[in-house]
């Protein structure tokens, strides 16, 4: 009865968009991590603010009622995720980068079976609804696009971590492993001859393999739950993206080339610094020597860390005239020293603007890893899996940041990495110059989401936008055919002269012999 009243109302809502102005747009941020759905989240609100009418399937409903925002809350099937990954678990993610890949495709195909199973979805679907544009996440799941295809509109993909291996190809956008890294190999655009050959091995089974038999795994609830003759997957997000939004930018990650519609929007969840709580700012205003902010991020428990990582950590916090707030989620621990500060979670963006933070260690997430570069704040960085050793590799690189090894870890591997970014200046130069870099463009992140997508939405999908390298197929992207037909030729012509001085010779020879022949008659 309720999902009745429910889907009755939203089509009056959804008609009642037609009318106006603004487009009718439905979101599928449906990952349960909140380290995602931030960086989407701004540009859903901003598209409402700006006369569009947005409804968001996510596990993350708004606490206050926003004009033209809409919430389809699953959260009761994919409660929100935070802090539930154990260090052990994160730090097995991140051994092996295929490995890695499938366990996310593994995440993904699950949600997408316990979401579309949902009453308030096939209601949706089955609905007389509506929709102007769908926007859809890519990371670990691609099923949600099949509501492009019911309601015949364009795509708008959002990638909530840098370029992923296969949010490329859905535009077309170049991916060449002889320079440009995997995500989830432990690399960085400088690579090394075997880490080139393991990036291309990643390129090629990704491409050829993972990727294909995941979309495969997609298709599967759809058919299911929603529309047994619905296109593939593949076909769907192949014939309908007509834009690919990703979280990063070349000033803190690798220089590439990019199609018009793959847009770089690193940045868009950071808003104004708010005035931190008083515990913190007492505890930080009075630290003479600066202060160390210690977070493992939204997804990994640093109370899971064994005990001899836990002390040397604060063995080596100890011996420092920094403070450190350290994000920790026990309510007791014991052996914390007197300059060492344990949140259960801390509001990082507000305090990385503090005038006396020196140095931020962290996981190398991306949203951290882009407060870092925003607020030029150097890291210690102490990547676990899935980018975040690509992350801090590149920083690495670009001299603002030093890597620690949580797997390895000592009193004396602490100190030395975080003296060595203190004590050298370099370290802070070079991350305020990142930053420059980082900010200086003719729109803000937020700004340039919203242009786009409304390009898309003015231009019916802009097809012109659209690169023919998106629907090449595999052998005549890498110029096999070509291959084919010059390596043809040049056998043809090597054949062919052969051929001509066979019969030369056999002609000078039978002539040589005969003029032999007549001279002895």
């Amino acid at each position: 009865m309720y999902q009745t009243m429910w889907l009755k109302v939203f089509v009056v809502l959804t008609f009642l968009a037609t009318l106006c102005h603004g487009a009718n747009i439905l979101a599928f941020p449906v990952s349960n991590s909140y380290s995602h759905f931030i960086v989407m989240e701004p540009l859903f609100k901003e598209l409402a603010a700006r006369g569009h009418q947005v409804t968001v399937v996510s596990s993350f409903p708004q606490k206050q009622i926003v004009k033209n925002y809409y919430d389809i809350d699953v959260g009761y099937l994919m409660p929100p995720i935070r802090s539930n990954f154990s260090f052990d678990m994160a730090t097995d993610m991140g051994k092996n980068p295929l490995t890695n890949m499938k366990q996310i495709w593994d995440v993904g195909n699950r949600i997408c079976d316990t979401v579309l199973s949902s009453g308030e979805l096939r209601e949706l679907y089955n609905s007389t609804a509506h929709f102007d544009l769908v926007i859809t996440h890519c990371f670990a799941y691609d099923c949600f696009a099949v509501f492009a295809h019911k309601f015949n509109t364009p795509i708008v993909t959002i990638v909530t971590a840098s370029a992923l291996p296969w949010s490329n190809p859905r535009v077309g956008n170049p991916d060449h492993p002889a320079y440009i890294v995997n995500n989830y190999i432990n690399s960085h655009e400088d690579m090394t001859l075997y880490q080139r050959t393991v990036n291309t091995l990643a390129w090629l089974m990704s491409t050829i393999a993972i990727h294909p038999l995941n979309y495969d795994l997609n298709n599967a609830p759809i058919q299911h739950y929603l529309d047994a003759s619905a296109p593939t997957v593949q076909d769907i997000i192949s014939s309908r993206t007509s834009l690919v939004m990703v979280n990063s930018h070349f000033s803190m990650l690798q220089s590439r080339p990019l199609v018009p519609n793959f847009v770089e929007i690193g940045g868009i969840h950071i808003k104004d610094a708010k005035p931190i709580p008083k515990d913190f700012k007492n505890f930080m205003d009075d630290a003479t020597h600066g202060v160390i902010l210690f977070s493992l991020g939204s997804l990994v428990r640093a109370s899971s860390m064994s005990n001899s990582t836990f002390q040397a950590l604060m063995g080596a916090f100890a011996t420092l005239n920094q403070r450190v707030v350290f994000k920790f989620e026990e309510d007791v621990v014991d052996g914390i020293p007197p300059n060492v500060m344990v949140r259960k979670w801390l509001p990082q963006r507000d305090l990385l603007a503090h005038h006396n933070v020196r140095l931020l260690m962290a996981h190398g997430g991306q949203s951290s890893t882009i407060e870092a570069v925003y607020t030029g704040t150097p890291m210690v960085g102490m990547p676990l899996f899935s980018d975040q050793y690509n992350n801090i590799q590149t920083l690495v690189l670009k001299g603002a940041a030093e890597l620690l090894d949580l797997h390895h870890l000592t009193k004396e591997r602490v100190l030395e990495a975080v003296t060595k970014v203190l004590n050298n200046s370099r370290y802070k130069t070079n991350a305020e110059r990142l930053s420059r870099q980082f900010k200086d463009r003719l729109a803000t992140p937020l700004d340039t989401a919203v242009y786009w997508t409304e390009y898309v939405l003015r231009h019916r999908g802009a097809p012109q936008l659209r690169c023919q390298l998106a629907d090449l197929p595999w052998y005549r992207f890498l110029l096999l055919d070509v291959i084919a037909v010059l390596v043809l030729g040049m056998l043809a012509s090597i054949f062919t002269v052969r051929t001509i001085i066979k019969y030369a010779l056999y002609s000078v020879i039978c002539v040589y012999r005969r003029t032999e022949k007549s001279k002895d008659d």
